[in-house]
């Protein structure tokens, strides 16, 4: 069961995770089930043994949730009003001629309260990976591609079926569009390229070494086969991220397949992505089906990225250093919008996660991102530069969490519960780059070492 776990509960998180606002019920039963399950695996008796690395990933999230609890505490006037952002808050109390109430760091703490809820999924994912083995790996990432490559078919129903496809499973989506199991199209875009690097990690060998194409002939036609159909999809999804992103998801496989396979021979490989990418380019541009092709608003003006991100910014400067509390932004961001440029549509994230973080956490949420890169790049580097039947994983994840992050630059996709699960698991197996390893347990101290020097049993 511990094998399975992990994918099954990502299979879940992909099918029912896939919205940012809407599918409250779905996502609510996902962090019941996280709880459940986590307390399942810990009552199993099994001893949670972690290296370093491990533990730093938990207490990123810890950190997290502390912060969140600390915005939620109540402060007396004489503290809060001099935090900033709140003179408007302030103001509204003098003209109701209202006594100054206790109020906490969060203007939203019913937001705030969910946004900590919202970080079961990932723990769980993270709880589940630690118990697995090598053996979990692989079905994770059989699950992870069969189930996107499942989404992208999903999607092209949708695109048949035109704007009333009953297969579109959110009522606000962007309909005329491939979406899969997402309600935005640039999240499932960013499932397709997530999932490349672990189409070629199921390619590997399971004692690590490398070994010649002509093996498995079968298994690397169907990999292929998945692989194109995946590509396929990013393309016709529509999405410019997704199309931008393509780019460094092939890079990386590429790489990660040269490091997997000295036996393919580099202009081999280079002819054969060429291709590909140029006759689903092709067909993405002439498909009758495929219509609206890369529509994403770069302009200026409101609505547009750089606008939100102006406006967003100076809502950043205005509750410096405390931030306006996790899950606050669509509260906090109309109070900075022109009132003049108002429109029936609204914004409901920064497109952002970075600077919807900043505004929502502060500086300690800037400091807790800056030390996750470090820790990220860190073990990035032991994933490839050591060996082991983990490590074609690990590298694999490294390559989708970086791809996920830059995606996070202009838009959202970590606020949804299924970008966000699969991203933990992906810092997860980063973590653990070389065997299952026999350390200390985590209640013991973690004096074990480096999790790039711990050697075990599989």
């Amino acid at each position: 069961m511990r094998e399975i776990l992990p994918s099954a509960y990502l299979a879940l998180c992909l099918l029912l995770g896939g919205a940012s606002n809407a599918g409250v019920l779905a996502t609510m039963a996902l962090q019941l089930l996280g709880v459940g399950l986590m307390v399942i695996v810990f009552a199993s008796g099994r001893t949670l043994k972690i290296v370093r690395s491990e533990r730093h990933l938990i207490l990123f999230g810890v950190a997290l949730l502390l912060v969140g609890l600390v915005q939620l505490i109540p402060l007396p006037p004489a503290v809060w009003t001099h935090l900033g952002g709140r003179a408007d808050i302030v103001h509204g109390f003098a003209l109701m001629k209202a006594p100054l109430p206790w109020l906490p760091v969060s203007l939203w703490p019913a937001a705030t309260v969910s946004a900590l809820v919202a970080l079961l999924p990932p723990l769980t994912i993270i709880v589940l990976l630690a118990f697995g083995g090598v053996e979990s790996l692989k079905v994770f990432a059989w699950t992870l591609v069969i189930l996107t490559a499942a989404g992208f078919l999903v999607g092209f129903v949708q695109l048949a079926g035109g704007q009333q496809s009953p297969f579109y499973f959110y009522h606000y989506t962007n309909r005329d569009q491939l979406v899969g199991w997402f309600a935005n199209s640039n999240h499932m875009a960013t499932l397709g390229v997530m999932a490349l690097p672990f189409v070629v990690a199921l390619s590997g060998r399971d004692d690590g070494r490398r070994q010649e194409l002509t093996h498995n002939a079968g298994k690397f036609a169907a990999l292929a086969c998945l692989t194109g159909f995946i590509i396929l999809g990013v393309v016709a999804d529509g999405s410019v991220a997704g199309i931008l992103l393509l780019v460094p998801s092939l890079i990386g496989c590429f790489v990660l397949l040269r490091t997997e396979r000295a036996g393919i021979a580099l202009p081999v490989v280079v002819g054969v992505v060429v291709a590909a990418l140029a006759l689903f380019v092709v067909i993405a541009f002439y498909s009758p089906l495929l219509n609206g092709f890369g529509q994403t608003d770069l302009g200026v003006g409101t609505g547009s990225r750089p606008d939100i991100y102006k406006t967003t910014w100076n809502a950043v400067r205005a509750f410096a250093p405390t931030g306006s509390g996790l899950g606050s932004f669509l509260l906090v961001y109309p109070g900075f919008a022109p009132n003049g440029l108002a429109t029936a549509v609204y914004v409901n994230h920064a497109h952002s996660d970075y600077l919807e973080f900043l505004l929502e956490t502060g500086v300690a949420g800037a400091v807790l991102v800056v030390l996750f890169l470090v820790w990220w790049a860190r073990q990035t580097f032991f994933a490839w530069r050591d060996g082991g039947p983990r490590a074609r994983f690990a590298r694999a994840a490294s390559i989708a969490s970086a791809l996920v992050m830059a995606h996070s630059l202009m838009d959202y996709p970590m606020r949804t519960a299924a970008i966000a699960t699969l991203f933990a698991a992906c810092c997860a197996m980063v973590a653990r780059p070389l065997a299952t390893v026999t350390a200390q347990p985590f209640s013991e101290g973690g004096r074990s070492g480096r999790g790039k020097m711990i050697q075990a049993d599989v």
